[in-house]
């Protein structure tokens, strides 16, 4: 989901909130969590190690290094540790108000903010985590100064990145949707992943590739639905399935559009090529 920099910065610094704690886990591979919500306080999730995929509200992140996700109150929440490491993560919660809705959003919503990596974000994560657990007003004090400091090194490397990864982005984004082509992709789903709203992914996609983002995707899908038909005996509904389209009917019309042959067709040439 697209959030404004300059915005967030600007409701950070104005508008009253309440630090409850600094979290950190440890999760080990293969960790799956379906169906459940995020607790009633805002969050600021710094993965610190590994990888992770979350959704919020339907939304999916891939949580790695680098990167910075915020999930709101109450927000559904499916997650999963990916690949064969554990993830490692810190977790600030915080309390805004629930009247500031209007005036702050952010606070109650998902998104991503892209800040890189940064050895400075981890050193005050850890000396935020150590304050937390120490009693005493100085500490309270203390926290707020190295959460404003977190705040001000994450927005500012977002912002200066900002400018500069848009073809990162994109490489990153065909790697995606490589990998997730079987899944219901939308362009909404794919810009939220990069903190960006439709527009800007789309923009910057196409000035990348030369393409607009769903038409890479269907490309790629009937690419994949052509090397299905000629090295598998997969039903038309399977392989369409498997593309990511539920209805076969649909991925048969858009075969032919694409490719000038139905796929029932374009199987039955090749198998009559390689008995010849």
């Amino acid at each position: 989901m697209h959030v404004d920099i300059n915005q967030l910065a600007g409701n950070f610094s104005r508008i009253e909130f309440q630090i409850i704690d600094v979290v950190r886990a440890s999760v080990p591979p293969g960790k799956k969590c379906f169906g459940v919500f995020t607790p009633p306080v805002s969050g600021l999730i710094f993965p610190i190690k590994g990888r992770a995929r979350m959704s919020f509200d339907g939304v999916p992140y891939e949580m790695e290094p680098g990167k910075i996700f915020h999930g709101g109150p109450n927000i559904a929440l499916d997650k999963e540790v990916v690949g064969c490491a554990e993830w490692d993560y810190m977790i600030i919660h915080y309390q805004v108000d629930d009247n500031a809705k209007i005036e702050f959003p952010q606070a109650f919503s998902h998104y991503q903010i892209n800040s890189g990596y940064s050895t400075r974000i981890n050193d005050l994560l850890h000396r935020l985590y150590n304050v937390c657990i120490t009693p005493g007003n100085l500490s309270a004090l203390q926290a707020k100064l190295l959460f404003f400091s977190i705040l001000d090194e994450s927005l500012t490397c977002a912002d200066s990145r900002h400018s500069e990864w848009g073809p990162e982005l994109v490489e990153q984004a065909v790697e995606y949707m490589k990998n997730h082509y079987m899944e219901p992709l939308t362009v909404a789903k794919l810009a939220g992943q990069y903190g960006l709203n439709s527009k800007q992914f789309s923009y910057l996609f196409q000035k990348h590739t030369g393409m607009a983002p769903l038409e890479y995707l269907i490309e790629h899908r009937v690419r994949r639905a052509r090397e299905l038909l000629c090295t598998t005996a997969c039903s038309i509904t399977e392989i369409s399935s498997c593309i990511g389209y539920s209805d076969p009917y649909y991925f048969s019309k858009l075969f032919k559009k694409r490719t000038g042959f139905c796929p029932t067709t374009l199987r039955g040439n090749f198998v009559s090529r390689k008995v010849l």
